[in-house]
């Protein structure tokens, strides 16, 4: 009977897996705490302090106030609130929205539409061959008109981490609102609303082994944003819906569980990872800064290798990695973010992204070099 083939997974930045002393306060929560947080009843109330537990925990992590944290179904919901919520409110007649070509689809997509519709004027700022926006590009093209600047903290196919202080230091004198999606380098990088002069930041629990389904957008007071669900008022008016209890209380325990010390941790076996791979495969392409940046995350090619096809073979050896962002997998297109860095569609066809959480460990990684190192081979039979 074959052994069988051991399950190594490496696609943290589609989903981290949940940590189990998470679930575990997730199941006590639900089994205590079901009611309706809205209930004015001690039940209700008991549902409710687990939801503020988690605000409070959730906000400080972020550097803003309790107060200014609304919770969402998803990264990709509070994204959508903040580029519509920020346009809706605004009273200007011309509305010029600027984002980066890198931007995950939540934000890409979101801004195309309003084009298209005509809600707004949009101006797309390019980034380098590293996948880094340059903050004296976004300074260009701000505009009087100009509403809403949305550029991500760290990107999600390459790592990179963008220069949000740069950025925002651009927009001080400018009455544009600053959102930043930080799903990716949330708890791995640091990122403080207040002191780094951010309007709006973007947040979810699955990406720091907390529980999928439950995201967060904190606003800074005094930010103006319209709400996109109506209802009977829920958080502050500007997000109706029931709350999930359960899943807010999760996202409040995976943070406080993260280890930030982690980073350094995961930043190294990465080094270590591309060193053992360029012993094999000196032509190497490494897509993103080869260090700085989130150490979480590694796009790499061997050229001449499909990275659908690497992605194939390596989960038939036991390892789940990624061709591309887990939103744009199934695609046949090259990725956006591959081609924004320049790269050819074949060499964008060829892009693999190992990313690494809390479980990850160096032996896994050294597997992985050993598949890796024979796959390169039979390419190259």
């Amino acid at each position: 009977m074959p052994l069988p083939i051991p399950v190594i997974y490496l696609d943290c930045a589609a989903s981290a897996p949940i940590d189990p002393a998470v679930v575990d306060f997730m199941a006590q929560v639900q089994a205590e705490d079901s009611a309706n947080p809205s209930s004015i009843h001690r039940a209700g109330i008991r549902a409710m302090k687990r939801v503020e537990q988690a605000r409070i925990r959730i906000a400080m992590a972020l550097g803003g106030g309790p107060e200014e944290l609304i919770f969402t179904s998803s990264a990709t919901e509070a994204n959508n609130h903040a580029i519509k919520g920020v346009v809706w409110a605004s009273k200007q007649r011309s509305k010029h929205v600027i984002i980066s070509t890198i931007e995950h689809a939540s934000v890409l997509n979101v801004a195309r539409w309003l084009a298209s519709i005509g809600a707004i004027k949009l101006t797309l700022v390019p980034c380098d061959a590293d996948g880094h926006v340059r903050a004296a590009d976004v300074a260009a093209a701000l505009r009087p008109d100009t509403v809403l600047v949305s550029v991500m903290h760290v990107n999600n196919e390459t790592g990179a981490a963008q220069p949000i202080e740069a950025i925002a230091a651009c927009c001080a004198d400018h009455p544009a609102v600053l959102h930043v999606d930080a799903t990716q380098g949330f708890m791995k990088l640091p990122i403080h609303a207040r002191r780094h002069g951010i309007d709006l930041i973007t947040v979810n629990a699955h990406k720091i082994h907390g529980p999928k389904g439950v995201g967060a957008l904190l606003r800074r007071k005094g930010t103006p944003l319209a709400p996109i669900i109506h209802g009977g008022g829920h958080e502050l008016g500007l997000r109706s819906g029931t709350l999930n209890v359960a899943g807010i209380a999760g996202f409040g325990e995976a943070v406080a569980r993260y280890d930030r010390s982690e980073a350094a941790r995961l930043a190294a076996l990465r080094q270590q990872l591309i060193a053992g791979i360029e012993r094999f495969a000196p032509g190497l392409r490494i897509h993103g800064p080869r260090t700085g940046g989130s150490g979480t995350i590694l796009n790499i090619a061997l050229p001449g290798a499909s990275g659908k096809w690497l992605s194939n073979q390596l989960d038939q050896r036991g390892f789940m990695v990624s061709a591309s962002s887990a939103c744009h997998a199934t695609r046949l297109t090259p990725s956006h973010v591959m081609l924004a860095m320049g790269l050819s569609p074949e060499q964008a066809d060829e892009a693999l992204r190992l990313s690494f959480g809390r479980f990850t460990t160096k032996a896994q990684l050294d597997l992985l070099l050993e598949s890796l190192a024979a796959l390169h081979r039979e390419q190259a039979a």
